[in-house]
């Protein structure tokens, strides 16, 4: 959560305006009640005006723009209480240009070390990386982004500087075959990579852009355990009406999706604009400790239901989108949202923040807006989970005693260890991976479903007495069986016990594509 200056000033930064937006986000925090606070302030292009190397390879940054350099005003913003947020394109060529014509400038494979240990040095806490500049020389985006991270890493090691990596190359599937990625976006293999990329063309301020970048975000399978798909900055308060800012927030709430302000925070914000921006409510949803993306469970025509698994037993999250011209009833049913169908729960309106009442099977929302939305959590009954039996063990992974796993054994040492499950058991497709990690960073483990590409998995420390955390990650069955298959990410890297796979209740999604009524 936080602010990027992009959206409403473009290159137009330097240490005052990004002083003054600063303060307008720490002063909008103030609105919060409890929970999540915005946190990012990012600036984005435009803040190395001269495009100019020292003899050694630094930045020369403008004293003019930036009285004190970089660090004074990433030292501003950590004086708020904030974390500082700077940009580079991957590529020479960055993607803006000057008032002259020219392009600005970006980094490339000879300068990432240097450049992303100046940015650790400086004191920046996160780097959103373009690809303009990468794909004018026709780099492959994996690869790219795999050598910055590790650049990333370097860094950290000789500073201490953690940084969130934010990828940001508009959702590029390669269509050279030459490419490790080809056929494939960032939401295949960026877990492990980044902690979140972009999935989209630039979001513009009007709702048809909204809802374009909310359909080409829809890759569930590829947002888990802190790696979060992206469908761009929020453009909530530059334009639209309070119905599709309403909507706006609450479809990037179920999506999980990275919440970063757009609007210019140096004006004063109108008090329905603070009241839409700082709901906890909606906050949380968006900020739900899983991490998950939202699925589209129901749609017809332009009625779109979407629901979202939450932390707690039998808790969702649900919009009820009507992305048509009319006001129109809409419906969600617990056998939708992986609830027991014939079960009660509790319903309650996150904007209005007032429960509805206790429902049985499904709830009826009578008037939805044209354009809007209504966004609900429904507290109800979770079905059975489901044990996966264990399947064979490759490489070094072996059984050790674990009295507090499920059958009273992990997999240690992990190499390879499959679990067998079956589709017509589990509905929905999320799994819980119970695990121990007693060591004192996160550990790291690669899932394929089916023999199909991994994604890397991140499991955090689970103290040092042996005690099983867990983690839910969502992974389309196929029909019949299914094998899934745990292994190692990474041989430098700690990896976790294994103690059991189970399958959950969860939303379950629709077949059909998504239509965004374009």
């Amino acid at each position: 959560m936080g602010w990027s200056s992009w959206n409403s000033l473009g290159e137009g930064v330097n240490y005052d305006v990004i002083k003054d937006e600063a303060d307008g986000l720490a002063t909008l925090n103030l609105h919060i009640t409890f929970g999540a606070r915005y946190e990012y302030v990012n600036i984005d292009e435009g803040w190395w005006r001269s495009g100019q190397r020292d003899e050694s390879g630094n930045f020369i940054v403008d004293t003019t723009q930036w009285p004190g350099g970089m660090p004074a005003i990433a030292r501003y913003i950590h004086g708020k209480g904030l974390k500082a947020g700077i940009y580079i394109d991957a590529g020479p060529r960055g993607c803006g240009k000057r008032a002259d014509g020219t392009h600005f400038v970006g980094s490339d494979f000879a300068h990432y070390d240097h450049d992303f240990l100046q940015f650790a040095q400086w004191g920046f806490d996160f780097v959103k990386v373009d690809f303009c500049g990468g794909a004018a020389e026709n780099y492959d985006p994996q690869t790219t982004y795999r050598s910055i991270a590790q650049a990333i890493r370097r860094a950290y090691s000789q500073t201490g500087q953690v940084m969130t990596f934010s990828l940001c190359d508009g959702g590029t599937i390669p269509t050279d075959k030459s490419f490790p990625d080809y056929g494939e976006g960032p939401w295949v293999w960026g877990a492990g990579v980044g902690t979140m990329w972009r999935t989209t063309r630039d979001i513009t301020p009007d709702f048809s852009s909204v809802i374009y970048n909310l359909a080409g975000n829809y890759h569930p399978e590829g947002q888990h355990t802190g790696y979060y798909n992206d469908p761009d900055m929020m453009v909530a308060a530059m334009g639209m009406s309070a119905v599709h800012d309403r909507a706006h927030l609450s479809l990037w709430a179920i999506a999980g999706a990275p919440m970063i302000l757009g609007n210019d925070l140096t004006k004063p914000l109108a008090a329905d604009t603070v009241s839409l921006l700082t709901n906890p409510e909606v906050l949380a949803i968006d900020q739900d400790g899983l991490g998950l993306q939202g699925l589209l469970v129901a749609q017809s025509g332009g009625l779109q239901v979407w629901a979202k698994l939450l932390t707690g037993t039998g808790q969702r999250a649900v919009v009820l989108f009507n992305n048509s011209a009319t006001d129109a009833p809409m419906a969600v049913t617990w056998d939708a949202l992986g609830l027991v169908p014939s079960s009660k729960a509790t319903v309650r309106d996150v904007w209005a923040r007032k429960d509805l009442g206790r429902f049985t099977a499904s709830y009826t929302a009578p008037d939805v807006p044209a354009g809007g939305v209504r966004l609900l959590t429904v507290s109800g009954t979770d079905t059975v989970p489901v044990a996966w039996q264990r399947g064979p063990l490759a490489g070094t992974a072996t059984y050790s005693r674990c009295p507090a796993c499920l059958g009273g054994e992990k997999v240690t040492r992990l190499g390879m260890a499959y679990f067998r499950g079956s589709a017509s058991t589990a509905r929905g497709g999320f799994v819980e991976i119970g695990y121990v990690n007693d060591g004192a960073q996160t550990a790291y483990a690669q899932l394929a479903m089916n023999g199909k590409r991994p994604t890397t998995l991140a499991f955090p420390p689970t103290g040092g007495d042996g005690r099983v955390g867990a983690v839910i990650v969502y992974v389309p069955f196929q029909a019949g069986s299914n094998m899934l298959a745990l292994s190692n990410a990474d041989p430098s890297i700690p990896t976790p016990d294994i103690g059991y796979v189970i399958t959950i209740g969860g939303p379950v999604p629709v077949a059909s594509v998504i239509s965004t009524a374009h």
